[in-house]
Parts: structure tokens; sequence; C-alpha cells
């Protein structure tokens, strides 16, 4: 067998890169033309100049208007933009061809806060560290059917901006003491009665005894807050608009007076993921999600380790807050599996008080006061929803755009929110999926030259962040959730039979295609993209059919797929097609290639030459 007919049947695969695109069925091009100042084109009337350049490319083209004197917009059926520009791209009366898209209004959210949320709009060069929320937001606004566990201090269930976002969650406080609530142990309000802690809360011993020394302080409502960054209602014309829109928010109280015991916050995550916990209901919610906006000093423990790969090993994506005390990463952000998320700056270098270390998954904004001159207002807060109560609960409200409302916290449930985006848009996607598309997607840090780099510090914290100290880089929810759409759609893979000559079918097979998510490959669309002639398909709508080129030369085909949801998926492939057939090295026979022939034919010239003077 000679090595030509050894390889005749073998197919090479060709990178197909996936992208978006209508169904095939009803693909429909509308392209910008620009022709050159020395198109000969230009002799002939405008309509006659659009079906010229068609004709050529084997479509039937129509002009739909004349933006310019030498612009044209045309539109052809069976395929897509892109695919059209491409093709007259490489027409030699063509200076340059694009597709003709559409503009639309980037709908800001109408909470009259939102302005103040400048961590949620797109990045400038005063705010590099922002994280483009409002981009994801024209591509999902998120699912009521994500829930994402707030595993923190309860919540307000009466806030205007949070009611309609939440579920019922649970109360893990074993000790009265600690919960403050008037209830004996664990219960099913997850309602925050308030951890502030009196002059007699100091002095009484039984309190301190359980919790060590306290300090008199207010109620923080930290559990409203932070459910208010991940979700709070948007366009309700109200306050403030939450990150993950729609999402619903499982509140799980585990932080009293004293802040929480590992076991009952353990138990409380472990609830959350729809593991069952003795004594406890099942949980009629389980989270896709959930945030850890607490923290505590030292090494990952055995008990967090187990709980962590119980809850990540359910499909829950774990997220914490690296810690307030600008060192080490506290527990249990340093656990293995969970995405840890450091703090940083407006500017996106690590803010002073920040934690950070080879444990941090990601970094996000978590608000900073370090002005100018010092005694002003704080100038880049979080600005949430909170309630007025010093002790216990009073008027809910929001936050103010000068208070010092800031801290690692704050980063987390904007990395948990963006995780909801992304299931929403894309529910297939796995926890581990989720956590490296964050990462994947996050906008490198920048550079300041008057800093030093992490974990070297400034004398207020500050440092440069690395992908060492501070996580892959700094959140981009834009970005993240477009990487978690593209992940849904149809992978595309275009092979091509090794054997390709003028005027002979040769295959091409899309077999290698596939759906994401259990979904199922039900069109196919084959299309010319270019080529020195128009090729012909024996079917352009099968997986694997045969082509047929009537020049030799370069030619380009795409392939549209489609699957059973109606996500569709393009990829292309390039390839030579041979004026005659390549011989084998072997002993067989067949045609040589056109280089082994013209070295043939000198030879035989040569030789020729030689028997003559002979």
């Amino acid at each position: 067998m000679t090595m030509l007919s050894r390889i005749g049947l073998a197919l090479c695969a060709l990178v197909a890169v996936p992208s978006f695109t209508q169904a095939a069925d009803s693909l429909e091009a509308r392209v910008i033309v620009k022709l050159k100042a020395s198109s000969v084109l230009k002799q002939i009337q405008a309509v006659g100049r659009v079906e010229t350049l068609g004709a050529r490319m084997g479509l039937r083209t129509h002009m739909v208007s004349q933006p310019g004197r030498d612009l044209h917009v045309m539109r052809a059926s069976g395929l897509t933009s892109e695919a059209l520009a491409a093709r007259l791209t490489g027409d030699a009366d063509v200076e340059y061809a694009v597709p003709d898209r559409i503009k639309k209004i980037s709908a800001l959210p109408n909470d009259p806060l939102y302005g103040f949320q400048w961590y949620l709009q797109a990045p400038d060069t005063t705010r590099l560290a922002a994280t483009n929320a409002q981009a994801a937001w024209d591509m999902t606004s998120g699912s009521s059917k994500v829930v994402v566990a707030v595993v923190d201090s309860g919540v307000r269930f009466d806030h205007e901006d949070l009611a309609p976002r939440l579920v019922a969650g649970y109360d893990f406080i074993t000790d009265d003491l600690n919960a403050n609530d008037g209830q004996s142990g664990r219960d099913a309000d997850a309602s925050d009665p308030g951890d502030y802690v009196s002059a007699a809360d100091r002095n009484n011993a039984a309190l301190t005894a359980l919790c060590g020394t306290l300090s008199v302080q207010g109620s923080s409502w930290h559990g409203t807050q932070v459910a208010g960054i991940l979700a709070a209602e948007t366009n309700n014309s109200r306050g403030i608009a939450g990150m993950a829109g729609a999402t619903r928010v499982l509140p799980v109280r585990v932080l009293g007076k004293c802040g929480g015991f590992d076991s009952d916050i353990i138990a409380g995550m472990r609830w959350a993921a729809g593991l069952s916990v003795p004594g406890v209901p099942s949980n009629p919610t389980p989270a896709r999600v959930i945030n850890l906006s607490l923290a505590g000093a030292g090494t990952c423990s055995a008990a967090y380790r187990s709980a962590i790969a119980e809850i990540r090993a359910a499909g829950t994506l774990i997220v914490a807050a690296a810690g307030n005390r600008s060192g080490a990463v506290n527990e249990p952000a340093n656990c293995p599996g969970v995405l840890a998320v450091a703090g940083i700056r407006h500017v996106g270098t690590k803010v002073g008080y920040s934690s950070h270390g080879v444990e941090v998954g990601i970094s996000a904004p978590a608000g900073n006061c370090v002005n100018v001159q010092v005694g002003q207002t704080c100038l880049f807060p979080f600005i949430n929803p909170t309630n007025q109560g010093s002790t216990s609960p009073a008027a809910n409200t929001y936050t103010g755009t000068g208070d010092s409302t800031v801290g690692t916290s704050f980063a987390a449930p904007l990395v948990a929110g963006t995780a909801a985006l992304m299931l929403a848009a894309n529910p297939a996607l796995t926890e581990t999926d989720v956590g490296a598309l964050i990462k994947s997607s996050a906008t490198p840090f920048p550079l300041d030259s008057t800093l030093p780099t992490c974990p070297l510090t400034s004398a207020d914290g500050q440092c440069n962040c690395t992908t060492t100290t501070c996580g892959a880089g700094m959140l981009n929810t834009g970005s993240a959730v477009t990487a978690a759409v593209a992940a849904a759609n149809p992978s595309v893979s275009i092979g091509v039979a090794a054997s390709r000559v003028v005027g002979t079918a040769f295959s091409l097979d899309g077999g290698g295609s596939a759906a994401t998510g259990g979904a199922r490959l039900v069109a196919w669309k084959w299309i010319q993209i270019s080529g020195p002639g128009s090729g012909s398909f024996s079917s352009d709508s099968i997986a694997a059919p045969s082509f047929t080129a009537p020049v030799a030369g370069t030619y380009v085909v795409g392939l549209t797929v489609t699957d059973d949801s109606g996500r569709q998926g393009t990829g292309q492939g390039t390839f030579e097609v041979q004026s005659v057939a390549a011989k084998s090295s072997g002993g067989g026979g067949g045609a040589l290639d056109p280089a082994s022939l013209m070295s043939f034919l000198a030879l035989a010239a040569l030789t020729a030459g030689r028997r003559l003077k002979g």
C-alpha cells in the first residue's frame, strides 16, 4: 500500500474557535463595504456594484443603503455578517468590509444611590479596580433559580431593598448569650437582632467567660450590608443596585455578640449547601454559592478542610474574605478549595488593611478612605443597606457616602455575586468552572512606581499586587460573565480529508463538534468563507459533507452548529486544494505534487539535452 493510499482517508483536525451566531437556518448577513479608489466597479451604479461583488462569491446580495459615496451596505442570506465581511475583504476591489452591527442603549439601574456605587461601574483611569458589572448586566439580569448563602450575622428581613430577594434561612448560634435573640439554641429565624455590646455586657461574667474580653460597640448589621452588596433589589427606584440582580439570598446566622464559633459556622456552611445537620430540618433551597465575610487567625483546621471538601463535592462554591489583618490570609479563606478574596483600593493596589498571600484567588474592591489629606470624608466607601438602630433594630436605611464602610467583608460578596451571574448565564458550570473562569477573566494588576511590591508594604500597608500575593488579578465581572456565556455554547471542530484535489469531492467532518451541559447538537450549517473559486458542498446541513473545489488554492469554510437549547457555536477551517494529487514517497503510483512535478520536468529536460548532445 502506498503512503498516499494509507493517508487518503485520514482526517486532520483544524482549530475552530466558538463564537455567538444566529440559528443556522435564519442567518442574515449585513455588511458595510468600501471600494478602493482604483476600483473599476465605480463605473457602474451602486446597486450593480453590490450585485457584482455577490456574484463573484456565488451569493445573491442586495444593497441596503449608501452611508457615503464609496460606502455600501449589503445583505445576503445563509451566512453570518462576519463570514460575509471575511469573504469580501479578499476581493481586489474592496478596501474594507465590516459587519453592520446593532448598538443598543446600555441601561443603567434606576436605583438612586447607584451613582455612588463606583465599584460596580466601568473602570476608568481613576477607578481602575471597578468591576464593570454594567457589562455583565447587558448579558444577564441574574436568576431567581440561583441561591447564594450569606453565612453571617443574619439579616433584616424587613429592609425594603432586601425583602424581595430573601428566602427563609436558619439561625445556627447555639449559645443563647451570644445569640441575643431571646430564643433557645438554634432556630428557624435568621433575623439579625443586633450584635451590640453594652457596658452591662462587658461586665457580664457569663458572657465574657464565653466570649473573652469584649469592647462596647453598636450593632453592625453586617449580614444585611453583605446581603445588600450581593443582591439588593435592582431597578426598584430605591437605594442601591445589588451585584447579582435576581439572585436569591439564603441568610444563615452564625455571628452574634462575640462573633461566631467554628462549630456553628461549619454547621451553617454544610446546611447552606444542602448537607444534613443533626437536629436541623433539611434546607429546601440549597445554595450554589456560599459567601463567608468572616475571618479569624490561624491555619486551616481539619474541621474546616473536611466540611469544605463535602460542600465542594455537593457542587457549591465557597467565597471567603481574606481578612483585614494586613498580614497572612485568615481562616477559612486560607483553606484549600476556597476562593479567597483580597481587598484592593480604587486604583488597584492592595488596600492597607487587607490580608494577602498565596492562598488568595482573586482581588476585588474593598473600599478605602486613603485620601489626599487626612481628615477628609471617606472617598471610596460602600453604600449598603443597614439599620439605624445602635442596639436593637430601628428604621431601615443605608450607609452614607462619607461613612467608613470598608473591608474585605465587602469585597467577597462582589465575587460571590459575580459567580451568581455566571451561573444564571450558564447553569451547567461546576463550582470548579466558576472559580477558574473568575480567575482567568481577571484584569491584570496595575503598577504604582511609588509603592513597594507585596509582601513589602508602605507605611499605610499599601503595595503593588502580584499573582502570588493577591490572586489572579482584579475581579472583572463583565469578562467573567462573558466567559460563562461562551462556555455554554457548543464547541466546533472541523476535520478535512488529507487528499484534496481540484474537481474531486473530498470529506469534511464536523462530527467532533460537541454541545455542553447535557444538550445535544440538532443542526449543522456549512458555508464557504473564502477561496479562489466557489466550491460546492454535497449538503450544507449535515455533520460530514463532501466539498468540491473548482480551482486550486487556499479555502476557508465555516461551520455553525446548534444545540437543542438553541445555543450556537461557529468555527472555521483553512486548507489547501492541489491541482493534481500528491505522489507518495513509496513505491506505488500516484500523481506528483506541484513542486515535485516541476523538479521532475526540469530533470527530464536536462537529461534529454545531454542525450541529444551524446
